[in-house]
This record gives structure tokens, sequence and C-alpha cells, in this order.
């Protein structure tokens, strides 16, 4: 049997081989590249690695009892590793060629005009999971924290880094990735006044329930809401259904309408609707269903309509044949009851959240004080952009005539949020028409459906690309829309 002494020289060579194949076992492709967020992640992981085999090199006990004494710090160090072992590969394989960079960041600059929110950059990781997620940073800031109390040299989790999970399989899709804008909601809405005004509205709610709460689902509530621990659970759980309905309104008023039309495809929500656009009562209860953690898809798309009902969008709906929007439209005649009872087991619990939701929308409004819809510039900019796609042109800059003459034309760049939109009714909408316009494409053929979808898209990421770059730092001050020309009256 080895001596004792030897057990130290062991579980510390041990734990430097974790830390070597977590870091090393995830190294970069010769050909990868990444933005400025993922650098920065890099750069923590890198930094802790080093400090943490700095620290293991530099490891001493005088004796067997100090090594069980100090045995915990080992096994610290591993579990923290263990945690960020889920982030670090799936980091290095959603490299600029495998992610729609170029839509993250378009949608993440539109993230920086927020209040307080200057600053902040986000990195992607790649998920198995069909599944958009966001990694909760208080957690990770918590974790190197906790690095540092053992290993004093460990470097803090950097400032303003979100960190976004995608599905691998999105990584050439443009539109699709306007969920992403959902994430940004996690990110902007944990650990703020935000957060705490809705927590603070749910337990409100909760000890002075809403009158149409149905008399024996009352009773069945009252009786929890007398136990400690499951008024805690309750409490919980309706800040979680209050937060995703918060980042799906987030989402739209970050990004406009063409979050909503990602939203419904990604759960094939459309599936409710008949061929006229109607609804199909028999296929509205399976989408009825809450969850513990966040709310039916049928009721959370209820309250994006409500929401963009009150917007300058909503006229672009209204006149949009597409089933997307015409579903949008169907949202606003379910009736809160059919939500009641087809939630035999959280009837109650949704009344209550019908009576915070006031409060969320709020809560939205104080995210967006000040900040501009959009919506103008995408009315004024719409139908060049959508003119460009038709043609196969890539609208990095428009082109717009005020006058007859040759000359009278002013030249304009489309903010991401006006692309976006543009693209998302585009595709909704003519797909059909720009392929009609090919010599010998079939409409019918869904191979070159899609060749041509992916097309636009790639116009569309291509052209918010190209506007990132004319929105660089040149010659000491940035380029945009208020250096050109405006359209002459």
């Amino acid at each position: 049997m080895p001596e004792e002494r030897d057990h130290p020289r062991h579980d510390l060579t041990a734990l430097y081989a974790f830390i070597e194949s977590v870091v090393g076992g995830a190294a970069k492709g010769p050909s990868a590249a990444y933005g400025l967020a993922a650098t920065d992640f890099f750069k923590f992981v890198n930094e802790l690695a080093t400090t943490c085999r700095d620290y293991i090199a530099d490891w001493k006990v005088a004796d067997a009892d100090e090594f069980e004494h100090k045995r915990p710090e080992l096994e610290e160090i591993r579990g923290h590793w263990r945690e960020l072992h889920k982030l670090i590969k799936p980091a290095f394989d959603a490299d600029t060629l495998q992610v729609p960079s170029a839509v993250v960041d378009g949608i993440a600059r539109r993230f920086r005009e927020l209040p307080d929110c200057g600053n902040t950059e986000f990195a992607l990781f790649h998920t198995a999971e069909f599944n958009y997620m966001h990694v909760h940073t208080a957690a990770l800031r918590g974790t190197a924290k906790a690095f540092r109390a053992i290993v004093p040299n460990a470097p803090e989790f950097p400032d303003n880094l979100g960190l976004i999970g995608m599905p691998y399989s999105q990584g050439r899709t443009a539109f699709a990735n306007c969920l992403v804008a959902h994430e940004m909601a996690h990110y902007r809405y944990r650990g703020t006044d935000l957060e705490r005004t809705v927590k603070s509205r749910v337990s409100s709610a909760f000890n002075s329930l809403p009158d149409n709460i149905d008399q024996r689902q009352r009773e069945a509530l009252v009786k929890k809401l007398s136990d400690p621990a499951k008024r805690d659970v309750l409490i919980k759980q309706m800040s979680m259904w209050g937060e995703e309905i918060f980042c799906d309104l987030f989402g739209i008023m970050l990004i406009g309408p063409c979050y909503t039309y990602a939203f419904i495809e990604a759960y094939d929500l459309s599936v409710v609707l008949d061929s006229s656009g109607g609804i199909l009562d028999e296929m509205v209860p399976r989408l009825l269903q809450f969850y513990d953690t966040y709310p039916s898809f049928i009721f959370r798309l209820q309250q994006q309509s409500v929401l963009l009902r009150g917007l300058p969008w909503w006229n672009r709906i209204d006149q949009n044949p597409s089933r997307s929007c015409s579903l949008l439209k169907a949202m606003l005649g379910i009736s809160m009851e059919t939500h009641v009872d087809g939630n035999e087991t959280h009837g109650a619990n949704i009344r209550v959240l019908e009576a915070i939701l006031p409060d969320i929308r709020q809560a939205i409004s104080v995210a967006f004080d000040k900040v501009d819809d959009g919506f103008a510039e995408f009315d004024r900019l719409n139908p060049t952009v959508q003119n460009y796609l038709l043609n196969g042109v890539v609208p990095s800059t428009l082109n717009i005539r005020y006058g007859n003459k040759r000359e009278d034309t002013n030249t304009f760049i489309a903010s991401p949020l006006v692309l976006l939109n543009s693209g998302a009714e585009f595709y909704l909408t003519r797909i059909e028409e720009l392929m009609g316009s090919i010599k010998g494409e079939d409409n019918n053929s869904y191979p070159r459906r899609l060749h041509w979808i992916r097309r636009v898209e790639e116009w569309v990421a291509k052209a918010i690309e190209d506007q990132s770059l004319e929105t660089e730092v040149i010659d000491g001050g940035p380029i945009g829309n208020a250096d050109l020309p405006t359209t002459q009256a």
C-alpha cells in the first residue's frame, strides 16, 4: 500500500489532469473564429485554469491530518469545474461558422440601446436540446467568487457578459434565431428591480386573491397558502410564469413581431387553424396545458397578440395574409375561462397570473422607457427592403428616390430590426412570388422552396453583417443613419 504522504500527490495530480482535460479537450479548430463576447468567456476560463493549476502546484500539507482537513478544497474546485464543463465545449463548438453570429450581434446591438445595457455582450453556445436557453450569469459570478475563496488569484466572471444556448441544428437559420431575444430578456430581468417588482406583486396577489377564482379552487389554494413551504413553491412558480411572459413581451419590444413569428413556427402553433384561418376547437385543448415553470404556449402567444394590438405593428399584422398573422388575430378571441377550464390543477393560479399581467406590462414599459420602437423606420424602408429581396439583392444599403431626376436619391442603412421584420414578412408572404420570377422553379418542390428561403435568410444576415461593419468606428466616429442624407419632403 502507498504511504500516507502519497495521497496528496495522487489527488492533486488527478485534479490537475481533470482541469487539463476540461480545457484542453475543448480546444478550438484551426479555422474557428469567435466574437468578442465568446473571446471574453474563453479568456475567463483560461485564466481560471491557470490560477487553479498554480494553486495545485503550491498546495502543501504537513501531515495526513492536515490533508484531511484541506481535502474539501480539492473537492469544491473539481465540483465547480464540473459545472463549467457543461458550457466550455458547447461554446467552442459555436464558432462564427456554426452560428448566425451576424443576426445575434444585430439583435445585441438593439439590446444595447436599452437603459443601463450599453456595454452588454452575448456569447453563444450550442445545446443538444431543441430549446433556446439563458445561463444565469449571476450563478457563474457566484461560482467565480467561490473559486476565489479558495484560489485567491482566480479571475472574476466578466461584467456585462451574457451566455445564450441555441440548438446546434439552427446554426444556418436567421429568422428562427429571433428567439434569442427572449433569452436576452432573461439576462435583463434577473437580479434587477424589474424582477423584484414582479415578485413583490406576485406575493401581494396571493395575499389578496382575485375575486374571480372558483370557490372550490379558492378553498384549495387558501389551504396551500397556509403552509409556508407550499406558499413559497407557489410564489416561485408564479414568478417563473411571470418571467416567461415578461421575456416574450420583451422580445417583441426588442425586435418587433419577427420574434412572435419565430415563436409560432418553433412550436408549430398554427396547427390550431383550419384552412380558412379559423380556430379548430378540437386542436386547442392540447396546447392549453400550463407547466410548472412556464405557461402554455397558447397563453403566451395570446399575451403577445394583446401587446402587439396596442403597438403600431398591428396594422401590418392585420393586413398580412399569412397563417401566422391569422393566428395572432384568432388568439384575441380565446377567453381567460378557456385557459382556466383547460387546467384543472392550475386554474386558480392562472387567475392570479391574470391579476399581475398589468404589472408585467408595466415592467416592460420601464425596461423600454424612451426607447424607439423602430416601427417608423420599418414603415419607411420596408417596401424597398422587400423589393431588393425580390430581385435577389442584399439590402445592405438602400437607395430611395424622392424625385424624378437620377440624382434625386437618398441612401439609407436599415437597422437589424428593419431587416429582420422585412425579411420575415417576405418569408411568410412572398417566397412564391420570388420563385415565380425565376424560370424553371417549381413552387410545389419543397427542396426548392427551402433553397430560396435559405437564400433570403442569407441575404438578410449578410445585410445585417454589412450594417455592422458600417457602424464600426472609422476615423474616430461611427457611421450610421444620422450621417446620411434624409428623405426630402
